[in-house]
């Protein structure tokens, strides 16, 4: 490099992150939309991608308000999580729907994020989002994907099963049909019972499972639905000899739906209480975890597999009945539900199991319940 290169690269000033127009420039570039607010939630900033989509679409003018962007159920939630920020200095995260110009609402991701002063006193928000619709449609369509191809292996079992209670009654029936014998006959009519009564416990599990909500529905705190459901499972526990260990703390929430929360919470314990047959623990949590009140449930039984936790939600998988190498009349819909169930009431649950010392069911449900 010769002396004259040398000067040439003196003589250009350096770019400092301190920079106004270097720091305007990185959020202009950004390929996500960024919206600067004030602390009271007023647009004061908006870079070339937000200034293109609010273009596009409705409202997200600078002087505007940030909440007036969003559907009427979510603002509540997003005034709320600004405060948060502004009060805490802390980042929130929430997912809202934006009216466009579609039929269809959009799905964001919205991010907030607190503007410090020198001083470390919060003067500002940064609302940072992207839209993740096309993410949740493929997510719902692989969901249906998934779900349509566990009932296509799955059929087969089922029909199979169908086809040794209709085989057996057959059976039973040209068997009485040669015999005069009254006691015969009783006999007879007393395995076909049996027999009907398997196939009606497998066809209400399948209702179950594709139920819709024509039910009226009954609204309760999630303190009382605990509570109710430790009083049932004590019951269960004590005739097994496991110990119920309760530590729940005290977490205030807006109403849950009664139908959907206690067969989630029963399945689960049910489950738990399967897998450690007779001795052994049952521990109930529920504590405040952010925004979510976390159930977890958790039992010192066999443990999952590693080959098994990946197909455990999955529809008309199971480990136990006759599909699963058993005898009870279990086709594996419980989990299924449970995971549709708790995703209805905008939650998530997640599994954590080690062969041998036990299973973890941890259930999150949001405590800002969205409008009924």
């Amino acid at each position: 490099m010769g002396k004259s290169d040398e000067q040439q690269i003196d003589a250009v000033a350096p770019v400092t992150p301190a920079d106004d127009a270097f720091l305007r420039h990185v959020c202009e570039g950004l390929g996500f939309i960024c919206v600067g607010l004030d602390t009271s939630g007023r647009i004061v900033f908006g870079n070339r991608a937000a200034t293109k989509w609010f273009g596009e679409n409705q409202g997200g003018q600078i002087g505007d308000s940030f909440f007036g962007l969003l559907v009427s159920k979510d603002r509540a939630k997003a005034q709320r999580l600004c405060k948060e920020v502004v009060g805490t200095c802390e980042m929130r995260e929430m997912e809202a729907k934006y009216p466009g110009n579609d039929e269809e609402l959009t799905t964001l991701v919205v991010i907030l994020s607190p503007v410090l002063s020198d001083a470390g006193e919060c003067v500002g928000i940064s609302a940072s989002m992207r839209d993740i619709s096309a993410k949740k449609r493929m997510s719902r369509e692989l969901g249906n994907a998934r779900r349509i191809a566990a009932l296509g292996r799955m059929a087969g079992g089922v029909a199979h099963h169908f086809n040794n209670i209709l085989g057996g009654m057959l059976t039973s029936i040209d068997y009485v049909l040669t015999s005069d014998s009254p006691r015969e006959l009783r006999k007879t009519l007393r395995l076909m019972a049996q027999a009907i009564g398997r196939a009606t416990r497998i066809t209400n599990q399948l209702a179950a499972f594709a139920e819709s909500e024509n039910a009226l529905v009954e609204w309760a705190s999630l303190e009382l639905i605990v509570n109710e459901f430790l009083n049932r499972t004590r019951t269960k526990a004590t005739l097994k000899g496991i110990r119920l260990v309760e530590d729940v703390e005290h977490v205030a929430t807006e109403p849950f739906e009664l139908q959907r929360l206690m067969p989630v919470l029963e399945s689960v314990a049910q489950n738990s209480l399967d897998a450690m047959g007779s001795g052994g623990e049952l521990r109930v949590g529920l504590k405040l975890v952010n925004d979510a009140a976390v159930i977890t449930i958790t039992d010192t039984g066999c443990g999952i597999p590693r080959d098994v936790m990946d197909r455990v939600f999955e529809p008309f998988f199971t480990t136990k009945g006759e599909l699963g190498g058993g005898s009870s009349d279990n086709i594996g819909l419980g989990m299924a539900a449970v995971h549709g169930l708790v995703g209805e009431m905008g939650g998530t649950i997640r599994l954590s199991s080690q062969v041998g010392s036990g299973t973890q069911v941890t259930i999150c449900l949001p405590i800002h319940r969205p409008e009924r």
